[in-house]
């Protein structure tokens, strides 16, 4: 078998385990978050325009608009995504969604770029923004790493540390930590290109 072939094989596997294993490992979460709800809270604040969370039910939508979210950024894949766009779109709120694999697998630079982007246009107009994925663990943990270390100039380290203080059950994979440093190195250089005299 060849490179791609593996590559392809491996997101096969996955992407079927990620199905049979959604509906048990919600309902896991949705158990916990009854049982401790002081300890494993479904969304937490990051910073005054972000909150970082799992997957919304269609009844929290009116709760996330009264915490003042007025933009959503969905990680999930299509049958993990519980509350659809036009739901948003009827209570005034933007959406944007990026289909990002479970498990394994990060966003795409492109896809993490178009997510930072729209989550500092809204926090520069004062607007929060709800950044999800299924857990609120790991693919929604790498966007907000990466807009922490573009906007708030923060390293991977220090981002990680910040929101596992607030939201200690964040944990990233190989792949979401390397994008996460990938998106620190890319902010270095553009930031020492733009400190070079004119």
């Amino acid at each position: 078998m060849k490179g791609g072939e593996i590559g392809y094989a491996k997101r096969a596997v996955v992407g079927a385990g990620a199905r049979i294993l959604f509906y048990p490992t919600l309902l896991y979460n949705v158990i916990r978050y009854k049982v401790e709800p002081r300890h494993f809270r479904w969304w937490d604040q990051i910073d005054q325009y972000i909150i970082l969370g799992a997957v919304p039910f269609p009844k929290d939508v009116l709760r996330l608009k009264k915490l003042g979210v007025t933009s959503v950024v969905t990680l999930n894949e299509p049958f993990e995504t519980l509350v659809p766009t036009t739901l948003y779109r009827e209570h005034g709120m933007e959406h944007l969604v990026i289909p990002t694999r479970d498990y394994l697998f990060s966003p795409s630079v492109v896809d993490i770029s178009r997510a930072v982007e729209f989550i500092h246009e809204n926090a520069s107009s004062k607007r929060t923004t709800y950044v999800h994925c299924k857990a609120g663990r790991g693919r929604s943990t790498t966007v907000v790493l990466c807009y922490l270390i573009d906007h708030k100039q923060m390293t991977p380290t220090a981002a990680l540390e910040y929101v596992r203080s607030i939201r200690p059950r964040v944990a990233l994979t190989a792949s979401q930590w390397k994008v996460s440093h990938s998106e620190w190195n890319l902010s270095c250089a553009i930031n020492s290109l733009l400190s070079l005299p004119a």
